[in-house]
């Protein structure tokens, strides 16, 4: 009871802790700002709901899985809603903000109450695709409570909740390739 936090491993392989170095803070702040960066300058209109998902959640979970930091999920969706208002990053769509906000929570609390997985290949991938069908569900929320038109369901509600989950499923599979790829050669060293 000396007034510091106390290190709680996860696993042997990702370790969480309260404290965060600013440094840090600005990379996972950077690494939502970078997804909104991509997602308007590659924003082509694909007609595929979600396929943005495939930088961002590769993003969210190397950020979050590479990181000690306790909220790191939610700190880079912080950063990538942030930039979402942003007056040369905006959109028409004034929920914008809401849905890059929506996966950081979904991956951190993941990771605290699943930590036994938290470094294995197959939960990242699956944490990717359920992080990013955040969107579709609250685009249907937002759709039912304020009758706000979202293009993503003119063919029905499984569609996009399909397409989020599969691009962020690829996205998932690319983050952890990343990660575990590093702790991998870390070892090796």
């Amino acid at each position: 009871m000396n007034g510091t936090s106390s290190l709680k491993n996860i696993s042997k392989n990702f370790p969480i802790e309260w404290d965060l170095p600013w440094w840090e803070a600005m990379l996972l702040i950077g690494g939502g700002v970078t997804a909104v960066v991509l997602h308007r300058v590659f924003d082509l209109s694909l007609g595929l709901p979600g396929h943005h998902g495939i930088e961002w959640m590769a993003l969210m979970i190397v950020g979050r899985a590479s990181s000690k930091y306790r909220g790191a999920g939610t700190l880079t969706s912080i950063g990538a809603s942030f930039a979402s208002v942003l007056p040369f990053l905006h959109t028409a769509n004034p929920f914008t903000w809401l849905f890059y906000l929506l996966p950081g929570p979904v991956m951190d609390l993941a990771f605290r109450y699943l930590p036994r997985y938290a470094n294995k290949l197959w939960f990242m991938i699956l944490l990717g695709g359920f992080a990013h069908a955040t969107k579709p569900a609250g685009q249907l929320i937002v759709n039912l409570i304020s009758g706000w038109p979202f293009g993503s369901f003119r063919y029905g509600v499984v569609y996009p909740f399909a397409s989020h989950l599969l691009f962020g499923m690829i996205g998932g599979l690319l983050g952890a390739l990343v990660v575990l790829g590093i702790h991998h050669a870390s070892k090796k060293s």
